[in-house]
């Protein structure tokens, strides 16, 4: 009974070892920090010095800056807002997902933001989903908005938010989708 035993631990020790090799050597090439972020990773706070809504540029924290896919979420996002904030519908197109585009009308989306500046962004944390292939992202901002222009149950002249926005892979592009997690944003007073 023993040499049967022995038999098979030899076979079943290289194997988990191999397979150990194989996983870290996978996880090695796929966590492995591109040099292509821009700027240096942002303070853990997301308070803003300075007039608000803060700066124009979406930084990227110490945690978020480990991320892999950091560039190219640092890029959508910066697409992002910057259409925000310059009210440009088409650019805003090119970053967000054809789910999200189909709920958005060219005229609503104007209303809505039409007084609306966006400051302070701070990608707080990126967590990937690898089997639906998403990214859900904590970002925190603050917006400056006529009150009437502000959400109906936060009506504000300027709010700090706390968002995850939800980003998914189309067409080999990193898009903004529209998903449950991003209807639920912390809010409070500046």
């Amino acid at each position: 009974m023993g040499s049967v035993a022995s038999r098979w631990l030899v076979p079943a020790v290289v194997v988990i070892t191999g397979a150990a090799v194989a996983a870290g050597m996978v996880g090695r090439a796929v966590y492995s920090r591109p040099a292509e972020a821009v700027g240096s990773p942002a303070v853990p706070s997301s308070s803003v010095v300075g007039p608000l809504p803060g700066s124009a540029e979406v930084r990227l924290s110490p945690d978020s800056f480990t991320h892999p896919d950091r560039t190219a979420v640092q890029r959508v996002l910066q697409t992002y807002f910057d259409s925000i904030n310059t009210l440009d519908f088409p650019k805003w197109q090119l970053v967000v997902s054809r789910k999200r585009l189909d709920t958005q009308r060219e005229e609503t989306w104007i209303a809505a933001y039409e007084s609306t500046k966006d400051g302070g962004m701070v990608v707080q944390r990126i967590e990937s989903d690898v089997l639906g292939r998403r990214l859900r992202v904590l970002i925190s901002f603050v917006s400056t908005q006529d009150v009437a222009k502000a959400p109906p149950a936060f009506p504000e002249k300027c709010i700090r938010w706390r968002v995850v926005y939800v980003m998914t892979w189309e067409g080999g592009a990193l898009k903004v989708d529209d998903a449950l997690e991003s209807r639920a944003p912390q809010m409070e007073k500046c």
